[in-house]
């Protein structure tokens, strides 16, 4: 089984190094970050962000991510791109996904949509479906694997094929840090779409951890930084922070420096804001929810806006529904006898 698993990953390298010359597209690291608010206010933090959080949609960045959920989750998308020259000139994205536990491990699925021919954000329409796999290998250490496919059609019609592979550590305090996480990914493993959208054989690590808690946890603040070399061919540098209000509200600020973007002229600086607000249902009455354990569940909704490129506003919106309540009491274990 080990030795199939070799074969796959060198197969896809080979693919990968074969299109090594293909062209970075400006805005070709945008497609997954923007079709969300928690994309795209998560600094594509490999580690789940300064204060971890994972989802469906996560294996977007990391494959490993969501290993350690225990409920059903679902997770919805959009955001407008508006950008003001001559005149008005409007773009979309969003995503729907879906992540199911099971005592194998946890299933994702997502599919993400971009639909925007902004200058210079040159996307035209693209779909993709990923569906991935991640495994709690130990309480420290995750691993996940995904793949990806797309179509994109407008001024051209192409398809792309790829495999995901990443993993998460766990690593505990380091000094004043506190849930110290270090995270690596291989994205993109196969064949991209000609144009080089997305950058093919894209190895990603990060690092991130909680900064402070005060007020015994009603105020927590947390950081992630993440390197990545698309295509082999640039750098990527991510940085993230995050402020977490009673464990309720969560204000989230994300920045990217795209090396190559930047040397050829094309700046977007500016840092994405975002909030968070997170609420509890209760459906006791749902006799469906109630056979399930899904009467009581958490709610997510979300906003978020980023300033991209020439003068093109992002604004976007979504929610996610966490079904049942966290597992968080030990198991009872009763011996023969008693």
């Amino acid at each position: 089984m080990l030795k199939k698993i070799y074969l796959v990953i060198f197969c896809v390298t080979l693919l990968s190094i074969g299109n090594l010359g293909a062209e970075i597209v400006p805005g070709s690291e945008l497609i997954f970050r923007i079709t969300s608010p928690e994309m795209l206010t998560g600094g594509s933090s490999a580690c789940g962000g300064g204060l971890f959080s994972a989802g469906p949609s996560s294996i977007s960045v990391n494959p490993a991510l969501p290993a350690g959920e225990q409920r059903v989750m679902l997770n919805l998308g959009y955001t407008i791109l508006l950008q003001s020259k001559d005149e008005m000139s409007v773009g979309n994205a969003g995503q729907l996904a879906l992540l199911i536990p099971s005592r194998w491990g946890v299933f994702s699925v997502v599919a993400e949509g971009a639909f925007c021919d902004l200058d210079p954000i040159k996307l035209d329409n693209v779909l993709t479906l990923r569906a991935g796999f991640a495994k709690d290998i130990n309480e420290e250490l995750y691993a996940g694997a995904a793949i990806s496919g797309g179509v994109r059609w407008g001024k051209e019609t192409d398809w792309a094929l790829a495999l995901n592979l990443g993993f998460v550590y766990h690593w505990g305090n380091l000094g004043f840090l506190q849930d110290v996480r270090i995270a690596g990914a291989l994205m993109n493993l196969g064949k991209p779409y000609v144009s080089g959208l997305p950058a093919i054989g894209s190895p990603k690590v990060g690092i991130a951890g909680t900064l402070f808690t005060v007020a015994g946890g009603k105020l927590v603040g947390g950081f992630s930084a993440d390197i990545s070399a698309p295509q082999l061919l640039n750098i990527v540098f991510d940085a993230g922070l995050q402020l977490q209000i009673a464990e309720i509200i969560t204000i989230k600020s994300a920045w990217q420096f795209n090396m190559k973007e930047q040397l050829e002229g094309h700046k977007n600086l500016m840092p994405s804001v975002g909030l968070v607000f997170k609420f509890g249902i209760d459906s006791k009455d749902n006799q469906f929810l109630k056979e399930k354990g899904w009467q009581q569940s958490e709610v997510t909704a979300s906003g978020a806006w980023q300033k991209l490129y020439d003068e093109i506003h992002a604004a976007s919106a979504g929610i996610s529904i966490n079904l049942g309540l966290k597992d968080i009491e030990a198991p009872e274990i009763i011996l023969w006898g008693e």
